[in-house]
């Protein structure tokens, strides 16, 4: 079995700029010979860069990614972005 999903981590406000990673989480289990293995992985691939004057998408090299496509693609990544813009 293998699971594997984009999330977002837990935002950091600094110096009116919040920071919201983004990481890719893949699971795995496995049954051979009577033996169960697991093996979990997280990965980091992005940030989301919110300021007063702008919203940007970065990826894990610095490369800008179209927001909307983040947003529709990360769940409760849309709810995060509305509950900073109050």
């Amino acid at each position: 079995m293998e699971k594997k999903e984009v999330e977002i981590d837990n935002p950091v406000a600094v110096a009116g700029v919040t920071l919201i990673p983004v990481a890719k989480v893949s699971l795995n289990c496995q049954l051979s010979n009577g033996l169960i293995s697991f093996l979990g992985l997280k990965q980091p691939i992005g940030v989301v860069v919110v300021s007063p004057s702008t919203k940007r998408a970065l990826d894990i090299n610095g490369e800008e990614l179209p927001l909307d496509q983040l947003v529709a693609g990360v769940p409760g990544m849309k709810e995060i972005l509305e509950e900073l813009q109050l």
